[in-house]
């Protein structure tokens, strides 16, 4: 038996038992009437209208059918359940979709792969495709054909032939079509130059070619087609609206349509140029001209008409014939002028400009044609008429000013020429700006004239600034920046004779010093004009006389004309020196001493000289007690004792230095490097200990106490102070040096590596570090090290020793660097007395290089 299942909860809103399987609405025998059950439902007549006009066989009725319930929550989960299989129908839609194709792909799209396909089809296939029937445009009038019947194309044949034979040959109807569409085909080709060509292999592909319109680019052509036809109905007359419609026909590769357009215009607006330039434009060259020549006839006064009609014509004698008819319409016009006359010989020419200029006096660039052309006497008149018809003009003063430069003339008459101008200018009341005139001789420049750029920066510099000021600074710097160097140096030479100023000059100097390199003259003039100028100034003078020893030249004339002071002497007492004339340095520094009051560097001149030329220091106690704060003199003075072996006077005289000036690192060291060189280390040692006592600090004191213990072969004790050297003086490079020369072969590299981590940019570690390469061989990456030290110290004498060894054709750079520093370096000077030239000074310190490299084994 089946128990009745018990209440499982609330009955739903509007539930009515035995609904769902269709259990109301029936009637019962025993039933008077109708069993329907009242839903609580109120019945409302519906009052919608549902014919046929409003029915869709997709969508039903636009009026919902069940709008007569209340949307309650059943509805809209039911809603909700719906969209949501919606959308998981559409995502796997668009999942199973290319992710290169849009929603909706578009014609292209569809035939994309169809297109790729045509890359495999071959010439013979291409050939062998049919051809293709017309397809017009829908109202396009269709040409209705009857067919002829065969018997009159038969008795047509035989009558043309005289043949007697009832067959024919429908392959020749073939033949004769193709050549029939081959002709028209030959007709569609049309452009502006008339010409018709068909590529019958690349037509396809010259189709694929072709601009396809998009939708929203047609609808702008169909929209601008409105626009302009009503701005044409708006103003039939303006002849814009008619070249634009044009155009828009154009752009659509509608060239007859555009033609059309144009004809129509000409109609209402027949005085406007432009229209018939435009319709000229588009049709071919033939056309073109006949259309040019009606409108010449319409509008014989328009300049552009006749100059595209020149531009039509292809022989030159055409278009001269041409130009000068224009001129009868039209003598006053500049461009059909312009135009002729460079069309013309120069002869021609000529004759051309002097009836334009007096055609139209007020032009300037044919008055300035016609001064080009002339001579220098006949230019100089033109340019006076010229001045005359234009007073105003300040153009014709700087053309002036380069005919004079182009007949030779100097900077100082041209800048006369310009000063008058300028005043005349002023006169007729033009203003004058000086921006504007800085720019006309920058301009100057760029067309080579540079004495008209000089005036013109001069002239207007003496005429508007009375008062000494700096705004030519911000002018000079611009126009340096830029790279118009005459403008620039005309600016500052200028400013410099007018001032007279040191600073001025000095700045001067040194841009031609700058930009020696891309013409010496100047820097040599600069040079001349500082001497002339400021004569007092000794600067300029040694400058001068340096550059005279450098070029070669006779120095002494300059030597002359300059005054005779302690540096100027000095200088030339150094460059006889370096020449090896040592007896005429000597001269120069006798007329010091005997003319004026010596200072203690000429007296150290004179005792470095005396003891190149071996001779006895005289006076030397006198000089010592007028100058005793020169330790350089001290020095002289004992080491003329030590070339005499007097080691004994030479202590007295260190000891009295060191006495006399307290403490002199200078003194010390050579004191010290005497008694090294005697090999007495046990009078050495309480030196450099009494040294570091007063200089702590001194890297030199320390380097030179470990080489000492080097030379004396212990090295215990030279590892000892190296420690307490880079304890003192961590970032020195040569004491980091002799850390990487004391360490053992097998951790040198690393030694290396470290100090160069620690020692940034040093030339001995870097020198030290080649010196390691060296002595294991590798040849090329201890060049590179040397080379890297030569950077950093271009005059280190020990880098240039070692690369020496690498490649001996290294020495003119060395001898153009003129180095003075390095140990070794010193060593040779000594060596050889100091009185070699810098080549054989070199090759004393290679040989002393290479036993040094020896040592490190």
């Amino acid at each position: 038996m089946f128990q009745r299942q018990k209440d499982s909860g609330n009955q739903p809103t509007n539930y009515v038992p035995g609904r769902g399987r269709g259990a109301v609405g029936f009637i019962t025998r025993s039933d008077i009437g109708p069993a329907k059950v009242d839903i609580g439902i109120e019945q409302d007549d519906d009052q919608n209208d549902y014919n046929d006009a409003k029915y869709d066989e997709w969508n039903g009725y636009s009026i919902p059918l069940f709008n007569m319930g209340d949307y309650d929550d059943e509805d809209r989960e039911a809603d909700l359940t719906y969209n949501s299989v919606d959308r998981k129908m559409e995502e796997r839609r668009l999942k199973r979709m290319p992710n290169n194709l849009p929603e909706k792909p578009s014609i292209v799209n569809q035939f994309s792969d169809l297109k790729r396909e045509l890359a495999k089809v071959g010439i013979d296939e291409w050939l062998s495709i049919p051809d293709i029937g017309d397809y017009s445009i829908k109202k396009k009038k269709q040409d209705k054909i009857t067919p002829v019947p065969d018997s009159v194309i038969m008795s047509a044949q035989l009558s043309e032939k005289n043949l007697q034979t009832k067959a024919h040959d429908l392959n020749e109807i073939g033949e004769a079509r193709g050549a029939l569409l081959s002709l028209k085909l030959d007709k569609i080709s049309d452009n502006v130059s008339g010409q018709s060509v068909v590529d019958k292999r690349g037509y396809l592909t010259s189709l694929a070619s072709l601009p396809h319109l998009s939708e929203n680019e047609i609808g702008d052509f169909k929209k601008a087609r409105l626009l302009l036809k009503s701005v044409i109905q708006t103003d039939p007359k303006n002849s814009f609206g008619w070249i634009a419609a044009a155009r828009i026909e154009e752009l659509d590769g509608k060239l007859p349509a555009a033609r059309s357009i144009l004809a129509q215009g000409l109609q209402q607006a027949e005085d406007q140029e432009d229209i018939w330039i435009e319709l000229s434009r588009l049709e071919t060259p033939e056309k073109a001209k006949l259309i040019l020549n009606k409108a010449i006839q319409t509008l014989p006064h328009s300049v552009k008409i006749w100059l595209n009609a020149v531009n039509k014509e292809q022989e030159t004698q055409a278009k001269i014939k041409l130009l000068k008819r224009a001129l009868e319409f039209i003598p006053n016009s500049v461009d059909i002028w312009k135009e002729l006359v460079s069309l013309s010989s120069e002869q021609e020419a000529l004759v051309l400009l002097y009836k334009a200029v007096e055609c139209i006096p007020k032009n300037l660039s044919l008055w300035l044609a016609l001064a080009k052309l002339e001579t220098y006497e006949n230019a100089k008149a033109i340019l006076n008429r010229a001045r005359q018809n234009l007073p105003q003009e300040p153009t014709i003063w700087i053309n002036a000013a380069k005919l004079e430069e182009s007949a030779g003339k100097d900077k100082q008459t041209i800048a006369i020429v310009l000063s008058k101008g300028i005043k005349i200018l002023k006169k007729n009341q033009v203003k004058i700006v000086k921006e504007d005139w800085l720019q006309e001789a920058e301009i100057a420049e760029k067309c080579s004239n540079i004495n008209t750029c000089y005036a013109i920066i001069k002239a207007i510099t003496l005429e508007e600034d009375k008062q000494s000021d700096n705004s030519w600074k911000q002018d000079f710097t611009q126009f340096e920046q830029r790279g118009s160097l005459h403008t620039a140096r005309a600016i500052i030479a200028v400013e410099a004779e007018r001032q007279c100023n040191f600073e001025i000059w000095k700045e001067y100097i040194e841009f031609e010093r700058r930009h020696k390199d891309e013409d010496t003259q100047y820097f040599d003039q600069a040079l001349e004009l500082a001497v002339s100028n400021l004569p007092q100034i000794e600067q300029f003078w040694i400058e001068l006389i340096l550059r005279k020893q450098e070029l070669q030249q006779n120095y002494l004339e300059v030597f002359e004309k300059s005054p005779k002071s302690e540096n100027i002497l000095l200088t030339l007492s150094k460059l006889e020196k370096q020449q090896g004339n040592y007896e005429k340095a000597y001269q120069y520094l006798q007329y010091i001493q005997e003319n004026l009051i010596p200072s203690d560097k000429t007296w150290v001149k004179m005792f470095k000289l005396m003891l190149l030329m071996n001779k006895q220091i005289e006076q030397a106690e006198k000089i010592l007690k007028q100058y005793p704060q020169s330790d350089k003199l001290w020095i002289l003075c004992g080491q003329a004792k030590i070339n005499q072996k007097d080691y004994q006077g030479a202590r007295q005289i260190f000891e009295e230095a060191i006495k006399t000036l307290n403490n002199s690192l200078n003194v010390w060291l050579t004191y010290i490097k005497m008694e090294c060189q005697q090999q007495l280390y046990t009078r050495a040692r309480p030196l450099i200990d009494r040294a570091r006592e007063k200089n702590p600090k001194s890297s030199q004191l320390w380097a030179q106490a470990i080489r000492l213990e080097i030379d004396a072969k212990n090295h215990k004790a030279a590892q000892f102070l190296l420690s307490k050297a880079l304890q003192c003086c961590q970032l020195d490079g040569e004491l980091w040096s002799l850390a990487i020369e004391l360490e053992p072969k097998t951790t040198r590299k690393k030694k290396s590596a470290d100090a160069v981590t620690l020692c940034v940019d040093n030339p001995f570690v870097y020198l030290s570090t080649a010196k390691v390469f060296l002595n294991e061989g590798k040849i090329e990456k201890a060049k590179r090290w040397l080379e890297k030290a030569l950077i950093l110290e271009p005059r280190l004498g020990d880098a240039w020793a070692y690369l020496y060894l690498i490649e001996k054709e290294i020495l003119q750079q060395c001898i153009s660097r003129r180095p003075k520093y390095g140990r070794l370096w010193k060593q040779a000077k000594e060596t050889l007395n100091q009185k070699y030239d810098i080549e054989k000074i070199l090759i004393e310190a290679s040989k002393l290089a290479q036993k040094d490299i020896a040592k490190l084994e």
